[in-house]
């Protein structure tokens, strides 16, 4: 077989697996319209299954592989496309349509892979719906109670807080054991895998102004070791909640709340409220920056440091760069069904207010 007849036949190849991932992308938004479906085939049996693979692969390592193969898929990505313009430059047009196929496939690989390892969780059945809270009857006046309420349990924890006992390996292995046994609670969260670690580099996601996240292509759950230790124990059980199955960012929240509020650990409870009051306080800002103030003054001193102190540690960190990480993660939200955008995490107030509504009853 001469070379021509083989790049012309590897170029017939390529198109036929072009073809048959853009079925597959077809396929999958049919799929995405169809939460109930999702919910019951993908999240609670197909999920659960597939997970055991990159946990058998990639749980043991106690470094995240994640940073790692995103940083490989990043540079084959880069390095055939600079491959393709080199063929463009210099007219080897047989050549760059090869690689231009190559770079279609592995991004349409990669889209394809993220969605059936983990993406189709964003179009499940929401929480609301199957926890039954009744989010359309919220007013401004169960709000201010709650919230002054939350304060006072904050203003109380506090106080009781020995801060030079807190220990962040200890809560990570404390809250994996804690999300193992949440069965009885949250029923639709998958226990198949549920582990933290640290990213490769606390300083390098810092400077992305990320506290923790969930890698979709190996089911890691990073969780930056730098940062304020006040709101640790959350963002633990909110990645954790992200790695059992919940797509939505103010449904891990709002788990996060409800794991920890009741805990026996003041360190954990005090987080709960902690995150919790600054997510209540924060609609008030934008509607009455008076009331805002008023609320804010019921904090107590110590409650105010901590606040204080994660603006501060923070703050190095803002900058163009963190804009421009907050554009594009706002714009990936809203491509999976979150049209907030990042507005998205501050809506766990109303799953809170629901849920004290439903107690109440």
């Amino acid at each position: 077989m001469t070379p021509k007849v083989k790049t012309s036949h590897s170029k017939k190849n390529g198109l036929i697996a072009v073809a048959l991932c853009l079925t597959v992308i077809v396929l999958l938004s049919f799929i995405k319209q169809s939460p109930h479906f999702i919910e019951q085939y993908y999240s609670r049996q197909f999920y659960p299954l597939f997970a055991q693979f990159p946990k058998m692969l990639f749980g043991w390592l106690p470094f995240s592989m994640g940073d790692l193969l995103y940083v490989l898929l990043l540079g084959s990505l880069l390095g055939i496309a600079i491959s393709t313009i080199r063929a463009f430059i210099k007219r080897k047009w047989s050549t760059a349509q090869q690689h231009l196929i190559r770079l279609t496939l592995v991004a349409l690989g990669a889209y394809i892979y993220f969605y059936v390892s983990w993406g189709l969780q964003y179009y499940r059945v929401p929480l609301q719906q199957q926890l039954n809270l009744q989010i359309d009857t919220i007013t401004s006046e169960e709000h201010l109670r709650i919230l002054d309420r939350y304060i006072t349990e904050a203003n109380h924890l506090r106080a009781r807080l020995d801060t030079t006992q807190l220990d962040r390996a200890r809560a990570r292995r404390e809250l994996e054991k804690l999300m193992r046994g949440s069965e009885n609670r949250l029923p639709m969260l998958s226990r198949t895998r549920v582990k933290a670690k640290e990213p490769l580099s606390n300083t390098l996601v810092s400077h992305f102004t990320v506290t923790g996240y969930f890698n979709p292509f190996t089911h890691e759950v990073q969780v930056n070791g730098m940062v304020p230790k006040a709101a640790y124990p959350f963002t633990v059980v909110h990645e954790l909640a992200h790695q059992m199955g919940i797509g939505f960012e103010d449904e891990c929240n709002f788990i996060a709340f409800l794991m920890l509020q009741d805990h026996s650990d003041t360190w954990y409870r005090y987080a709960a409220y902690y995150e919790t009051v600054q997510y209540l306080l924060r609609p008030i800002y934008f509607q009455d920056k008076a009331l805002y103030e008023r609320y804010l003054s019921k904090l107590s001193q110590d409650v105010l440091a901590d606040y204080e102190k994660e603006r501060a540690f923070w703050r190095p960190y803002q900058g163009t760069f963190n804009t421009l990480t907050n554009l594009i993660y706002g714009s990936y939200l809203r491509h999976n069904n979150q049209p907030e955008g990042m507005a998205r995490y501050s809506l766990m107030s109303r799953l809170v207010i629901a849920w004290e509504q439903k107690k109440s009853l």
